[in-house]
């Protein structure tokens, strides 16, 4: 309970490592059009079938080690990787492949430093999460820029996944790795780690709940009978207990709700994601892909560009480019300029499941349920309230209508009683800094106080001899 106080103060303002959208971006070469984009069909299909027997989910195409490639991932989870110089499949990325990568992403286009290659992994502390399942077996590269930064290669995508920093792994050995019990080998076996969090959390709910109930019954006990007061460090658990216990339960309460122990919290996750297929249609053929890839060159007129990728709405095919800084643009499939229409927003609603009454609405700052954490958060947005039984809130990509959160009744739950309770965010006052990081540290600092007091306490009377009955006084 001590360790999860601390830890948590920490996590306030040193983030577990993940690597953002808009920082790898930073660090991509921009492509090389002269060389892109050369593919046929072949490499889009199945080395065992038709090339229609095997359905494309989305495409991205990058410059991987100064060559342009396409990041081809199938319906069925399987990604691909074709060099668009000369349309070849590559079946994975080498060392000197990944090292390049590496040294574009340290030090921009400078290729004079390579960084020294610390092994082809599996998973280490920083890439232990199933979020990195796809991109496994993974390079790790030692960047000599003075932040002890550690870069780590996929295998599979050339692409970059995970970046940390000394600074970043100092800090959480000290806030999230003992926060989330996330000791990279019990976090590899996911099945132990969520029973050992959530045992655990009861543990600590079993803890501050009989602290609070103790410590009234005694409060009342000296108010009804003139009960000498607790002194010392008694009393340094007693009163701080009465007043910051409620607190610490709360913390471990919504914390062993994070873990959404046993299912309660599971929701309809097949109807969102019927909902979100219904919005995309149907995959993409390779003679589809195959066509957008060579039209790719007619959009080299906007400079800067890093990164094409795919999005799908209502079975159609277009393309969102993206500049180093972050800009985009949405074209069609035969690379014209294609924003989207209000038929697009009508298609939109009704596919999520709304009628002719409800509209879209941009949300500029967010709401209650969708708004910026750490940055992490797109905004602006567009949020849709669908008419279906559990009201569903989808929250939309104004550039693609690409959904990129949804709400139904039971993440609303979640995000009171976890989200809600465990960061005092409820409203945006609350939220609002430095005023929450008075109010949190206040809070933590007297909820440290109870557990290090019972700790204390609880060391003292293992440790001392037992001669003689233990009363309410002594306890």
């Amino acid at each position: 309970m001590v360790a999860w106080c601390i830890s948590g103060a920490v996590m306030m303002y040193v983030r577990y490592p993940q690597l953002s959208s808009g920082e790898r971006l930073r660090h991509l070469e921009p492509l090389d059009w002269v060389r892109c984009c050369v593919v046929s069909e072949g490499p889009l299909a199945d080395d065992k079938a038709p090339a229609s027997d095997r359905p494309i989910d989305e495409f991205q195409v990058e410059m991987v080690a100064s060559v342009p490639m396409a990041r081809v991932r199938f319906v069925d989870g399987k990604t691909r990787l074709i060099d668009l110089s000369d349309g070849h499949v590559i079946g994975s990325v080498s060392a000197h492949e990944a090292e390049e990568v590496a040294a574009t992403f340290g030090t921009g286009t400078n290729r004079s430093s390579r960084p020294p290659l610390e092994g082809l992994i599996d998973f280490d502390q920083w890439t232990v999460s199933g979020e990195f399942n796809r991109a496994r077996p993974l390079f790790r590269f030692a960047l000599a820029d003075g932040l002890g930064t550690r870069v780590y290669v996929s295998a599979v995508t050339g692409r970059v996944v995970q970046a940390t920093t000394a600074r970043e792994r100092f800090w959480n050995w000290l806030g999230a790795i003992p926060h989330w019990l996330y000791f990279a080998q019990l976090r590899r076996n996911v099945a132990l780690w969520s029973q050992v969090v959530i045992w655990t959390s009861l543990i600590g709910c079993f803890l501050a709940f009989t602290g609070l109930w103790l410590g009234i019954r005694q409060l009342l006990r000296q108010s009804q009978r003139n009960a000498p007061p607790y002194r010392g460090i008694l009393f340094w658990h007693h009163v701080p207990g009465l007043i910051f216990g409620l607190f610490a339960l709360a913390w471990v309460v919504s914390g062993l709700v994070s873990m959404n122990p046993w299912g309660f919290l599971d929701g309809d996750e097949n109807s969102s994601h019927l909902a979100t297929e219904r919005l995309r249609g149907a995959p993409l053929s390779a003679a589809e892909v195959q066509a957008s890839l060579h039209s790719l060159p007619d959009v080299a007129k906007l400079p800067g560009i890093v990164s094409v990728e795919s999005t799908r709405l209502g079975g159609g095919l277009y393309l969102v480019v993206t500049t180093r800084d972050g800009a985009r643009w949405r074209f069609n499939d035969a690379g014209k300029s294609a924003r989207i229409s209000g038929e697009d927003w009508t298609y939109i609603v009704r596919a999520l499941g709304g009628n002719e009454l409800t509209e879209p609405k941009l949300l500029t700052e967010g709401d209650e349920y969708y708004f910026d954490r750490h940055g992490i958060e797109t905004l602006p947005v567009y949020r849709i309230i669908a008419n279906d039984r559990q009201q569903t809130r989808y929250y939309l990509d104004p550039l693609t209508g690409a959904p990129l959160a949804s709400f139904d009744g039971d993440a609303r739950w979640y995000r009171w009683l976890h989200q809600g309770v465990h960061t005092l965010d409820f409203t945006p006052v609350l939220r609002a800094r430095p005023g929450w990081d008075c109010l949190m540290l206040l809070l933590l600092g007297g909820a440290t106080t109870v557990c290090a007091t019972g700790t204390y306490l609880a060391i003292r009377r293992i440790s001392r001899p037992l001669r003689r009955p233990v009363s309410d006084q002594n306890l």
